[in-house]
C-alpha cells in the first residue's frame, strides 16, 4: 500500500562534512539502502525507481549522495573506497538498530560487500547490480607505464566520461586505499544472503567479474543472474530488479506486496 513521501536529512561525519539524502520511513525493518555507482546521484534512474517501489510497499528506504556528488559535501578527486564505507556506516548508526537491505550498483555493490563484512549484524541481504570488483585496479593497470608513474608523482589524474558527461579528477589515494579492499584475491567473509545480476551485455564491468566473485564463495546463499541483452545499467530489466528485491525482503513484508 502506497505510504508518505520522502524527507531530506543530513548527516555529519566527524570532518564537518555532511551527508546528504532522502528518507522514506515506516514502522517497519529492515531499511533498504541503494548505494549508488561510481558518480552517480540520487537522481538517477534506479535511485528513483527503487525510492518509488519502497513508497508503494510501505516499506523503509534512502537513497544518498555520496561525499563528492549532488547535494552531499567534499571533492569528487578525493573519493576513495574507505570514505564510501565510512559513509555507509553513518548511514547504519542513522538508521539503528534496524538492520539494512543494501541495494549496490557498479562500484556501491563493491562497497556493499565491503560494509557487509564488517559489520554483518547490521545487515539484512544484499543485492548487487553489475558489480564492479576491483575496478580501479584494472582502471590503473591499464594506462601505460609513463601515466601511472604521473598519476603517482602528481597526485592527481584527469578522465573522460565514459558517458560523455564533464570530465573528472581523480586523486591518486584512491589507487592506494583501493588495494586495501581486494574482494578478488582476498574474498571476505559474508553471513547473509546475496543476489548478483549483471548484464550479459554489459560493456563496462565484464559478468565474468562477478562469476569470479560467485566462485570464490563457499556459502550456499549467493546466487548470479546474467540477463542476456542487458548493458551495465540494467537498462530494461526493471522487472528483474524489482522481482530481485522483493524476495530480498522478509516473508512477513511479502505477504502485503
Amino acid at each position: 500500500m502506497p505510504s508518505g513521501p520522502e524527507r531530506p536529512f543530513t548527516l555529519l561525519h566527524a570532518s564537518g562534512e555532511r551527508l546528504a539524502g532522502l528518507i522514506h520511513e515506516t514502522a517497519g525493518q529492515p531499511v533498504g539502502i541503494y548505494v549508488p555507482g561510481f558518480n552517480a546521484t540520487l537522481d538517477g534512474h534506479k535511485a528513483q525507481l527503487l525510492a518509488q517501489t519502497a513508497q508503494h510497499r510501505g516499506r523503509s528506504w534512502i537513497r544518498y549522495d555520496p561525499r563528492g556528488v549532488g547535494r552531499s559535501d567534499g571533492r569528487f578527486a578525493a573519493q576513495t573506497l574507505s570514505r564510501g564505507l565510512a559513509d555507509l556506516h553513518l548511514l547504519l548508526r542513522f538508521i539503528a538498530p534496524r538492520p539494512a537491505v543494501l541495494v549496490g550498483s557498479s562500484m556501491g555493490g563493491w562497497l556493499s560487500v565491503l560494509a557487509a563484512s564488517r559489520w554483518p549484524a547490521r545487515i539484512h541481504a544484499l543485492l548487487l547490480i553489475a558489480p564492479a570488483f576491483n575496478f580501479i585496479q584494472d582502471l590503473y593497470v591499464g594506462l601505460p607505464e609513463a601515466e601511472r608513474q604521473a598519476w603517482a608523482d602528481t597526485g592527481t589524474r584527469r578522465f573522460a566520461d565514459h558517458y560523455g558527461g564533464t570530465d573528472y579528477q581523480l586523486d591518486f589515494t584512491l589507487v592506494q586505499d583501493a588495494w586495501r579492499h581486494d574482494v578478488l584475491r582476498w574474498p571476505p567473509t559474508l553471513s547473509c544472503p546475496v543476489h548478483i545480476l549483471h548484464g550479459a551485455a554489459d560493456e563496462i564491468v565484464p559478468p565474468s567479474r562477478s562469476m569470479r566473485f560467485v566462485k570464490s564463495r563457499s556459502s550456499p546463499h549467493v546466487l548470479l543472474d546474467i540477463l542476456p541483452g542487458v548493458g551495465h545499467r540494467l537498462s530494461g530489466a526493471d522487472a528483474a530488479l524489482l522481482g530481485a528485491l522483493d524476495a530480498c525482503w522478509p516473508e512477513e513484508d511479502l505477504m502485503h506486496v
